[in-house]
C-alpha cells in the first residue's frame, strides 16, 4: 500500500474542496453575524464553485477567488448564507419559503426515544407482546415527496421500530405492521398506523460474524508496483498517461471531477469540465400504508456530515492504491476529517487493448487503466462509484450497489403451495422465513458538462433505422444511420428502444478532424432501466430525471442537482424536469448532459442477508476525436 495522499492546507486551485482553515473562516462568520440563536443549527457548508470563465481563465499564482455556500435550520425554517472566506464577509442571509432543509443521520436515529414514551406506540408493541423496550430502537427516515398537508412548514417522517436483541444492526428485524408517523418540528408522534402484526423473522442476520473459508484450491495472488505509481499527484492535478484532471470529495455529491482532458501529441485538448453523480432517486414499491411513504432522494435528503464512508484496505481497493482523505461538517459547523474517502490505483489484470489473429500471427496490445474510486453509505445501501480512465481516451463510468435490501416481516415462511392470487410476494421476494424482500428501483443521475475541445458544443443522434433495397439485390433490407441535432432541449431527451436504437454524441461543431468530422464523444449507455410510475405520481414527481436516459441542457451555474437542491417533501416544483420545461436552445453553445443510470431490483435469496455488489456502467468514449486508433502504439508489456 502506498501512503495516503494529504491535500495541501491552503487551496491551490479555485475548484479545490473546502480546506480545514476555510471551514472554520465560514463559521466564525456566520457566528459573527448576528444571525444565530439557541436554536440555529448548521446543515451543510460547501463549495460554491466561481463562475465557469473565471475558472477557465485563471492562472496558477494568481488570486483565487473562495466561497461558501451554508445551510442552517432554525425551527423549521431553512437558510441559506453564503459566505465570502478570502474576505471573512458574509455575503447573503435569507430565509427559503417552503425548503425543507436535508438531515443529519443523528435527527433520524434521535427520536427513538420519544416515539417509545408514546402511548400507543407503547400499546401497539405489547400487543406483540413487546414489553420491555430496552432494545427496541426506531428510527425515523423523512419522506421524499410532499404526500400529506401535515408536510407543509413541517418536518415529518415516519418510523419503523426495530428489535435490536441477539443482532448488530436492525435490518430484517422490523416490528411488523407497525409505522410511526413523526413531526420533528415539534418533537412528537403524530399517528401510529398498525396493520397488524405477524411472526417476527428469527432467522441468522449477523453477516459481521461470518466465518472466513479458504475457497479450495486457491493460492495467494499479489498486485505490486515496487517502483511505485505511475500516476501523478502535483498541486490537486492529476496525471496519467495522457490524461489530465482534478478532483475534490463533496459531502453531496461525493467525487466531483474538474477539468478532464488529454495530451494529445504535446497539445491540452479538453473533455469534460465537471462530472459528478448529481442525484439518487430509490422509491420502493409496496403498497401497503406503513411501505408507501419509503421514497428517497438519497444525496439531497442525507448528505449532511457526508455521503462517503471511509475505505478499508485491501477491501474496497487494491494493494498499490493510493487514498485521499476528505473533509465535511458536523451538526455544530465544525470541520471534521473524513480518512480514506476515496483511492486512485492502476489495473492491469489482462484486459486487451487491442488484438486481431491471421496466418502471420497474433497481434495486439494489453492495456491497463486508471481507477478513481469512493464508496457511499446512505440508510441501508453501500455503493462503489468508479471512474475508470482508459489508454484509448474512454471513460468508463460504474456504480456498484451492495449493503441489506430493505426486508419486512410476512406470515409466509415459504412460496410452497402458494399461487398467484395469494398476495405473498406481490409487492417483493422472499428471501428468508417470514421475510419479504421488497422492489424498489435505483436511478442515479450523472451530471456531465462535456466541453469537447472547448465550451461550444451541440448533441448529434445517430439514429439507426431500416432502409429496403431495391428488387434484384441480394438483400432485403439493411440499416443506415440517419444523423440530426436537436436545436433544444425537448428534442434532446433520449429513451432506450432496442428496436430503435441510437447513438449519442457531443460535438465541437467548430473543431473538424483530417477527414471533416466534426471532434466528438459519445455517452454510451449500458444496462439500465426507465421508471414505470405514473408521471403524476408524487413519488415520480420528486425522481422525475427518471423518466428518460439522456437529457441535455444548457450550462447553468445553480442547475446541479437534478432532484432540486431541497428535495425532501418535494413537489416537483424544482430539478431537470422542471428547468427543461422552457425548452431552450443547445445547439453551438456550453451544454450539459444528464445520464440516467438505473436497474429495477426484485430481491432474491442470494441478496441476504448482505447484497453481493451489482455493478452497472456507461461509457464516455471519443468520437472522431481522434484520427486513429490511439492505442496501437503501447508497450507489450502493460
Amino acid at each position: 500500500m502506498f501512503p495516503a495522499f494529504a491535500f495541501a492546507q491552503t487551496p491551490l486551485h479555485p475548484l479545490d474542496a473546502l480546506r480545514t482553515e476555510e471551514y472554520w473562516t465560514v463559521y466564525d462568520v456566520v457566528q459573527a453575524s448576528g444571525h444565530l440563536d439557541d436554536d440555529t443549527h448548521y446543515i451543510s457548508i460547501l463549495l460554491h464553485e466561481p463562475a465557469k470563465d473565471a475558472v477557465l481563465n485563471w492562472k496558477s499564482g494568481q488570486a483565487i477567488s473562495r466561497e461558501a455556500d451554508v445551510i442552517l435550520l432554525r425551527k423549521n425554517v431553512t437558510i441559506e448564507a453564503r459566505v465570502d472566506i478570502v474576505a471573512r464577509k458574509l455575503e447573503s442571509w435569507k430565509e427559503v419559503p417552503g425548503a425543507q432543509a436535508p438531515f443529519f443521520e443523528s435527527e433520524i436515529l434521535g427520536q427513538s426515544d420519544l416515539v417509545l414514551r408514546d402511548s400507543r406506540v407503547k400499546e401497539a408493541l405489547a400487543k406483540r407482546g413487546i414489553k420491555d423496550l430496552t432494545m427496541v430502537e426506531c428510527a425515523v427516515s423523512p419522506v421524499g415527496f410532499f404526500a400529506f398537508p401535515e408536510q407543509e412548514n413541517h418536518r415529518i417522517g415516519f418510523a419503523d421500530c426495530d428489535l435490536m436483541n441477539g443482532v448488530y444492526h436492525g435490518w430484517g428485524r422490523s416490528v411488523s405492521g407497525l409505522t410511526i408517523e413523526f413531526d420533528y418540528t415539534e418533537k412528537k408522534v403524530l399517528q401510529v398506523i398498525d396493520e397488524g402484526g405477524t411472526p417476527e423473522p428469527t432467522g441468522p442476520i449477523n453477516f459481521e460474524e461470518a466465518p472466513e473459508v479458504p475457497r479450495a484450491g486457491t493460492k495467494p495472488g499479489f498486485i505490486e508496483q515496487p517502483a511505485g505509481p505511475s500516476f501523478e499527484v502535483k498541486d490537486g492535478e492529476v496525471t496519467w498517461q495522457n490524461w489530465r484532471f482534478r478532483f475534490r470529495l463533496d459531502s453531496r455529491s461525493g467525487i466531483v471531477l474538474n477539468l478532464v482532458g488529454v495530451n494529445d501529441g504535446g497539445r491540452y485538448r479538453s473533455v469534460m469540465y465537471e462530472g459528478m453523480v448529481s442525484e439518487l432517486f430509490v422509491p420502493y414499491m409496496d403498497a401497503t400504508r406503513g411501505w408507501s411513504t419509503r421514497v428517497f432522494v438519497d444525496n439531497g435528503e442525507f448528505y449532511p456530515g457526508g455521503i462517503l464512508q471511509s475505505m478499508r484496505e485491501g477491501l474496497d481497493c487494491p494493494s498499490n492504491a493510493v487514498y485521499f482523505d476528505g473533509l465535511s461538517t458536523n451538526e455544530k459547523g465544525a470541520p471534521v476529517v473524513r480518512p480514506r474517502q476515496a483511492c486512485l490505483f492502476e489495473k492491469f489484470d489482462g484486459d486487451v487493448a487491442w488484438r486481431h489473429g491471421d496466418d502471420n500471427g497474433v497481434w495486439g496490445r494489453p492495456a491497463r487503466s486508471l481507477v478513481l474510486r469512493s464508496a457511499a453509505l446512505i440508510g441501508n445501501y453501500d455503493y462503489l462509484f468508479d471512474w475508470r480512465f482508459q489508454q484509448d481516451g474512454t471513460i468508463v463510468v460504474a456504480a456498484g450497489a451492495t449493503g441489506i435490501i430493505e426486508t419486512r416481516a410476512v406470515a409466509a415462511e415459504s412460496v410452497a403451495g402458494a399461487h398467484g392470487g395469494d398476495g405473498v410476494e406481490n409487492y417483493g421476494h422472499l428471501v428468508a422465513q417470514n421475510l419479504l424482500g421488497v422492489n424498489h428501483d435505483h436511478f442515479f443521475s450523472y451530471r456531465l458538462d462535456l466541453d469537447v475541445d472547448g465550451q461550444d458544443n451541440s448533441f448529434t443522434v445517430h439514429r439507426l433505422v431500416q432502409k429496403k433495397l431495391p428488387a434484384g439485390s441480394p438483400r432485403k433490407t439493411i440499416w443506415v444511420a440517419e444523423s440530426a441535432m436537436p436545436a433544444n432541449e425537448h428534442d434532446a431527451r433520449m429513451d432506450i428502444h432496442l428496436e430503435q436504437p441510437s447513438m449519442w454524441l457531443f460535438v465541437n461543431p467548430n473543431v473538424k478532424g483530417p477527414l471533416g468530422h466534426p471532434t466528438g464523444y459519445e455517452i454510451m449507455p449500458g444496462v439500465t432501466a426507465a421508471t414505470l410510475l405514473d408521471p403524476d405520481d408524487g413519488a415520480q414527481k420528486a425522481g422525475a430525471f427518471s423518466a428518460h436516459q439522456l437529457w441535455v441542457t444548457p450550462y447553468r451555474d445553480n442547475e446541479r442537482f437534478a432532484g432540486g437542491t431541497y428535495p425532501v417533501s418535494s413537489k416537483g416544483t424544482d430539478g431537470l424536469a422542471v428547468w427543461t420545461k422552457e425548452n431552450r436552445k443547445i445547439e453551438n453553445t456550453d451544454i450539459v448532459a444528464w445520464y440516467t443510470l438505473g436497474f429495477h431490483h426484485v430481491p432474491r435469496q442470494e441478496d441476504w442477508p448482505v447484497m453481493p455488489t451489482m455493478w452497472h456502467e456507461f461509457q464516455i468514449r471519443p468520437f472522431d476525436f481522434f484520427p486513429q486508433n490511439p492505442v496501437q502504439n503501447l508497450p507489450h508489456v502493460p
